[in-house]
């Protein structure tokens, strides 16, 4: 598919996405007050890496589908919404497909894990501590607690070390 540059025209009788900007931090809440109203939203998340937190994809921004002409104040008057987005006085839609585009992206309970940043072979180079400036090889990628296990060639003697996975840059 290729991007035309073109915006969507909103259609006022038909059920489409819209972005919904969110009070700070209450993305969560926004999405239940909407779904009690009878909204369908989708607030996609984000699992990074050294962090067992789960964090909104677009912090302070959530997705709803609706009837524009039927469920706009229903959406507006909600608790935790702030506002459409729009460029121009009406909400601007969102394509459909890239809804479904980031929905698949999704794995077990709507949380999109990203790929690995690292794979074994990897050179690496280490950005603080007392080994900083040390390039290394990447043994193992990153492991649940956020740490890699990298292969340093240190003093002429090969030495393995398990590292947070924010110590270490791509050479």
């Amino acid at each position: 598919m290729v991007y035309s540059g073109a915006r969507p025209e909103p259609q006022v009788d038909t059920r489409q996405w819209f972005v919904v900007r969110s009070k700070a931090r209450k993305e969560d809440y926004a999405v239940q007050q909407l779904e009690r109203r009878g909204v369908t939203a989708f607030l996609p998340r984000v699992l990074e890496y050294g962090r067992d937190e789960v964090a909104p994809l677009f912090p302070g921004y959530l997705f709803v589908q609706i009837v524009l002409a039927e469920q706009y104040y229903r959406v507006v008057w909600s608790p935790g919404v702030r506002k459409f987005v729009a460029f121009g006085a009406i909400p601007t839609p969102v394509q459909e497909s890239v809804i479904y585009l980031i929905a698949a992206s999704a794995g077990e309970g709507g949380i999109i894990r990203p790929l690995p940043p690292f794979r074994p072979g990897d050179r690496v180079q280490i950005r603080s501590g007392p080994l900083a400036g040390l390039v290394a090889v990447i043994q193992r990628p990153c492991s649940d607690r956020g740490r890699v296990k990298i292969f340093l060639d240190f003093l002429r003697r090969g030495a393995t070390v398990e590292l947070p996975i924010g110590l270490v840059d791509r050479v």
